[in-house]
């Protein structure tokens, strides 16, 4: 089954009604289902995926990607364990001239880690991250 990283950018945009990529994520995640894609994301972007959803969305919200994110069927979300975060960090160090956060550098990390080339996100530091590393971003 071929995999699609999904960065927590596109993850509120489906749950979060009036963030501005709302209509576009739920029509690529359609696009994505119908091809029999899983998704693959971490417990890091889970966690700031939820994090915002409560605040800015709802409860609910957060609560039903959780429960997604739960479906082994659906979702596959990886934990970062020590050696991808001392990786993370020491990418997220080595580039100055970058604003990519930590969640961002662990990501694409996991994504050349499980041969995953293909992402979803809506963020600018995500999309430029996967730039850089010549990865295709919906």
């Amino acid at each position: 089954m071929n995999m699609v990283f999904v960065d927590a950018s596109a993850w509120i945009a489906l749950y979060h009604k009036r963030d501005k990529y709302h209509k576009l994520a739920w029509t690529t995640y359609e696009q994505l289902l119908n091809e029999v894609r899983k998704f693959l994301t971490t417990n890091w972007v889970a966690y700031e995926a939820i994090t915002i959803l409560k605040s800015r969305a709802s409860y609910r919200a957060a609560k039903t990607l959780w429960d997604i994110l739960q479906d082994p069927e659906l979702s596959q979300v990886v934990h970062i364990d020590r050696k991808l975060e001392d990786r993370a960090l020491d990418i997220f160090w080595s580039y100055q001239d970058k604003k990519w956060g930590v969640v961002d550098c662990s990501s694409m990390l996991l994504m050349e880690r499980e041969k995953c080339s293909l992402a979803f996100g809506y963020d600018h530091h995500f999309v430029e991250a996967t730039k850089q590393y010549g990865l295709t971003l919906l």
